[in-house]
């Protein structure tokens, strides 16, 4: 993914439920480098909603499509597809909307 496939994007932080439009062009390309970082294992099944923190990033693209992306541990949330993920990766995109939201 590129900065240019990017027409918005927004991040939102279940506690304290907050919702922020990234617009600033350096959060936006450090957003794209973190999701361009994170590694993808395989394909899981859910296993119920957990209680906890949420971070989840809305990318609207170029192309009309909407990708909603949520860091969860070891694994990551695509548009309500679970995947088993480097938690390092997961990790940054995790650190980083929840930085965002409290500046």
């Amino acid at each position: 993914m590129a900065r240019e496939d990017i027409v918005s994007a927004a991040v939102m932080v279940s506690s304290p439920d907050k919702t922020l439009e990234i617009k600033d062009e350096f959060q936006l390309s450090y957003l794209v480098d973190a999701l361009n970082s994170v590694v993808i294992y395989k394909k899981v099944s859910r296993e119920g909603e957990v209680s906890r923190l949420l971070v989840q990033f809305t990318l609207k693209l170029t192309d009309g499509n909407t990708v909603k992306v949520e860091p969860a541990g070891a694994h990551i949330i695509i548009n309500d597809i679970e995947y088993k993920s480097k938690p390092e990766s997961s990790l940054e995109l995790f650190t980083l909307g929840t930085r965002l939201v409290d500046n």
